[in-house]
């Protein structure tokens, strides 16, 4: 039997963090953090400290395998200025960590809010347009740029995974257009550790929908075939799609596309 690699987990705590623990030690030695203390299972570790610490993050990537990032500050309306450490100098702390520490393999979760201000007519693929729907989705392009730096300049094998909705039971017509299951990113997060030819690629983080958003034909083409059906797991007081305000369906990124954006800092709200 092969060796498990070792995988770095951000965002531990989270609820996909906690959804993929399980999974992913069945096939990694898993190393987390989180910002409040968890108990490890199995042959897991876990480190608590805070990634705005340069210092930190070199401690936690030290001799392993891969990242998946999942850490970060989320939410419909986060101003600019609450974005800016979490999920700006944070990734660039653990780039930096990687490149310094000959980390081969990053998996940096993305959303589709980085592409909310789609409509959701359109059918999107790799290559749409960067069209963020607030700060959160300014930041994720932010990550995906940072990260294709580290790519190109050093080598870096990167997937950046544009993840859609990952609640284990979807609540409504929305969110079934964009499901991810836990397995199914367990999949993705393989295809971004062990793919022989990986460079820097970026993916939507979907299962198996109805009337789909996404066209994930660059996830299949690096041989991702995902298993979770949509449409069979529903919540108990699930809503359909034609149930819902017309203007929290309209765009891909739903109500985050609604809301007012905060100005930023120095500017009168």
């Amino acid at each position: 039997m092969a060796e498990k690699k070792t995988l770095v987990l951000t965002g531990a705590a989270g609820n996909m963090g906690r959804d993929l623990r399980p999974l992913l030690r069945e096939g990694y030695l898993l190393r987390t953090t989180a910002r409040q203390s968890l108990e490890p299972a199995g042959d897991e570790t876990f480190l608590l400290g805070d990634l705005t610490d340069p210092n930190f993050c070199s401690e936690l990537v030290a001799g392993a395998d891969g990242v998946l990032h999942l850490a970060g500050a989320v939410g419909p309306a986060l101003s600019f200025e609450q974005t800016l450490d979490a999920n700006y100098r944070v990734v660039l702390n653990l780039l930096e960590a990687c490149h310094r520490a000959d980390v081969e393999r990053f998996i940096f979760a993305s959303s589709h809010h980085a592409v909310g201000l789609h409509s959701a007519d359109e059918r999107l693929d790799h290559t749409a347009p960067a069209a963020p729907d607030g700060y959160y989705g300014l930041s994720k392009i932010f990550g995906e740029a940072a990260c294709a730096m580290y790519a190109y300049r050093y080598g870096l094998r990167v997937l950046n995974v544009r993840i859609g909705n990952a609640d284990p039971k979807i609540v409504d017509g929305r969110r079934e257009r964009i499901w991810l299951s836990a397995e199914d990113m367990v999949q993705l997060v393989d295809l971004g550790m062990t793919h022989p030819t990986l460079g820097c690629e970026t993916v939507y983080g979907v299962s198996s929908c109805p009337s789909p958003i996404f066209d994930n034909v660059r996830a299949e083409a690096l041989g991702y075939h995902p298993a979770g059906q949509a449409a069979v797991n529903h919540a108990q007081d699930f809503r359909p799609l034609e149930e819902l305000p017309p203007a929290d369906t309209a765009s891909v990124g739903g109500y985050f596309a609604t809301l007012t954006l905060p100005p930023p800092k120095g500017f009168d709200a």
